[in-house]
């Protein structure tokens, strides 16, 4: 063994971090409690697709875990690849042990691969890493056109999530931005295509979602495909429906799923991988192990399923604090409530659909809710004042990454 901890966190995402911030006294330690995580920054996911567009700095996404960590756990940078429930160990990348009494595994989700058909042509969409790549590939192709007089190319987004949705908005305001700064418009237009094979976007939210979003999307020019699923791929585009697309870019943001660590528990699990978990989100068989966040099969009175998102994460690490604290005075443990706030979807600069307690928002005012939340929860007080002042200077300064003089 190299290293033992009376409570290990796997994963410092929304839940992760969440419970580090809630940790009771009796563990708020280095020598107690050990987080681990593959990266000694984390980034702001929820914002990576306005990094495609330019307009947030990829570095205002990044948040060290150092200052999370100081006073409350130690901090191990390295992969957890097993668990070994029997011994309480967990087998990590760079070949160490690690004991634990009590176990939070947080490491989020991974991107759903394309079908096997579709592999090479499609690029995945989850990362900052991803995000750099499509900026920069849309900032090559818009400078080869501003040079040579071609059109920038058009962008097929298969998946009408919300990562599908927001992304397609941020990449049409893109476009819209580009053909300003050109003066003249490109004959034929770069569209973005948003292809999703059910028959309407969003199709966890409320109707009222589906509805704002298609009308917003289409408003920005975006072609927007329902009851569409993707047959053939190819460098020149797609084909859905029968109908040949045309789009050199091709992104693929149908869905997520568990990560393999999870996928590889004991217990029931879900088509995501997730894997069921009790009132008190521990494995059935396992009271001494917590599964959070995106890898949680988790059911909720009145709210059924829980969905993969961040509000359902950052309640859960707080709840789990709690938990642990009762464990140890050995009262009544509660099972876990989640408390819906409602929920909010970027539709690109200044708009945004949102229905939060009750109440429905679109436009301007959404959109304010969606930026006050997204600071919120960023984690440093230097990541949101950066955030801020990219969101401010934008119009000034242009797009970050794109060329602003005119062809």
């Amino acid at each position: 063994m190299d290293h033992r901890a009376r409570l290990v966190i796997v994963g410092a995402g929304f839940a992760g971090a969440s419970l580090v911030r809630n940790l009771p006294a009796a563990l708020r330690r280095p020598g107690a409690t050990l987080l681990i995580d593959r990266a000694e920054r984390h980034p702001f996911i929820p914002l990576v697709h306005e990094v495609v567009s330019g307009r947030v700095h990829p570095e205002s996404l990044l948040s060290p875990l150092e200052p999370l960590c100081r006073g409350r756990c130690g901090f191990l940078r390295a992969e957890v690849e097993g668990v070994d429930l029997e011994r309480h160990t967990l087998h990590t990348s760079d070949g160490r042990s690690i004991g634990y009494e009590t176990l939070v595994l947080t490491p989020g989700s991974v991107p759903a691969a394309p079908p096997g058909h579709l592999e090479g042509h499609v690029r995945t969409f989850w990362s900052l890493e991803d995000a750099l790549w499509l900026r920069d590939e849309l900032a090559r192709r818009w400078e080869d056109a501003r040079r040579g007089g071609a059109v920038p190319p058009s962008v097929a987004i298969v998946g009408g999530g919300a990562t599908g949705v927001e992304l397609a908005a941020e990449v049409a305001s893109l476009f819209s931005h580009l053909r300003r700064l050109v003066g003249r418009k490109p004959d034929p237009l770069p569209k973005v295509h948003l292809i999703e094979g059910e028959h309407r976007l969003l199709g966890w939210l409320s109707p009222y979602f589906h509805s704002v979003a298609v009308e917003e999307l289409q408003r920005m020019g975006v072609e927007v495909r329902l009851g569409h699923f993707v047959d053939e791929a190819d460098p020149e585009g797609v084909r859905a429906g029968g109908e040949k697309i045309p789009a050199p870019v091709k992104i693929w943001t149908a869905g997520v799923e568990a990560s393999p660590l999870v996928r590889a528990l004991p217990g029931e699990h879900d088509g995501m991988g997730r894997v069921r978990v009790s009132g008190n989100l521990t494995l059935p068989h396992h009271p001494e192990v917590y599964v959070l966040g995106d890898s949680a099969l988790c059911e909720a009175p009145n709210h059924g399923t829980l969905p993969p998102t961040a509000s359902v994460a950052v309640q859960q690490g707080p709840y789990v604090a709690r938990d642990l604290g009762r464990r140890q005075r050995r009262i009544k443990r509660p099972p876990f409530r989640f408390f819906d706030r409602g929920y909010v979807v970027g539709l690109g600069p200044g708009n945004a659909v949102a229905e939060a307690l009750g109440i429905r928002m679109r436009g301007p005012a959404a959109q304010a809710l969606y930026r006050s939340i997204l600071l919120y929860y960023m984690r440093s007080r230097e990541g949101r004042l950066l955030t801020l002042s990219d969101w401010t200077l934008d119009p000034v300064l242009g797009r970050l990454g794109f060329s602003s003089s005119s062809a």
